[in-house]
């Protein structure tokens, strides 16, 4: 798949695209990326002005310390428009890493120490500016919240202060994805910095609601819906209690980066739905 290109490649080139001096490939990129980005036309539409203006030749020539002045200017602004474009990044928690907002995270867990490293994903988040949601069967959001009990916290509390939201697992994944959404959204408005999500996949007492397809709807569907929002997914999954399909299918083929023992790496085994944009990586 080709790399889509950003705009700070587009600002690279746009002396060359102006030109004609650019092969028709790079050509179609460009008007591809500034097609979508308001940002990217403007700086072409301004360099196309000043282009024009210089070949005018009722313009007087620059002075060598104006060009410098000039050039120094637009450099100054190239690099900031540079660090505004570069994606928000939040703490994993589970390990030292950082991720970009709208990242989708698998972690696989089967025993209490690996349970317990799994909700270290929520703590950075608590009380501290991001609302965390909790999101499984009964067992696990029990599990979690003793775990949150057992550190300090007091869920009850966090709840009523709009920090914490516990999502039951009930309904079909167009249900659920509402509710997330409604959620997200919700706490967004109320002044929350960033939503964390922590899912938790296993079989409980009771059956899945509405079985494995319904599953691997869900989590085809959880990056597009986080994808526009400042929100980081950390989906748990239990290996002692799914199967093979699920944890192939669910958790290894929807998930770009997954939390490993070393630390948070890339998933080879994601597979890019073709409607969904390329997703930010670990930092």
């Amino acid at each position: 798949m080709a790399t889509e290109m950003k705009c700070e490649d587009v600002w690279r080139a746009i002396s060359d695209y102006l030109d004609d001096d650019l092969s028709p490939s790079q050509c179609r990129e460009i008007d591809r990326h500034i097609a979508g980005c308001r940002r990217c036309r403007s700086v072409l539409d301004g360099t196309r002005n000043v282009v024009e203006l210089a070949g005018d030749g009722r313009v007087p020539e620059l002075s060598d310390e104006s060009s410098r002045r000039l050039y120094a200017k637009l450099n100054r602004h190239l690099a900031q428009e540079g660090k505004a474009s570069a994606p928000r990044t939040i703490p994993v928690g589970i390990t030292g890493d950082r991720v970009s907002l709208g990242s989708h995270l698998i972690y696989f867990w089967e025993n209490d120490n690996d349970f317990e490293r799994g909700v270290r994903f929520l703590y950075p988040g608590l009380g501290a500016g991001d609302h965390c949601i909790v999101f499984g069967h009964d067992e696990a959001i029990d599990r979690v919240m003793d775990i949150l009990r057992a550190k300090g916290y007091d869920p009850d509390e966090l709840i009523r202060n709009l920090d914490l939201t516990v999502l039951r697992r009930q309904h079909s994944a167009a249900a659920t994805l509402s509710d997330i959404q409604d959620v997200a959204q919700a706490c967004l408005n109320a002044g929350a910095s960033a939503v964390r999500f922590l899912g938790n996949l296993g079989m409980g007492r009771d059956p899945l609601p509405a079985g494995e397809d319904d599953v691997l709807e869900l989590e085809s569907k959880v990056s597009a819906l986080i994808s526009p929002i400042p929100c980081v997914v950390v989906c748990m999954y239990d290996v002692r209690t799914l199967s093979g399909r699920l944890i192939l299918k669910g958790g290894l083929q929807t998930h770009h980066l997954a939390v490993c023992s070393e630390g948070v790496r890339a998933n080879p085994y994601f597979e890019q739905p073709c409607e969904m944009t390329p997703h930010p990586h670990v930092v």
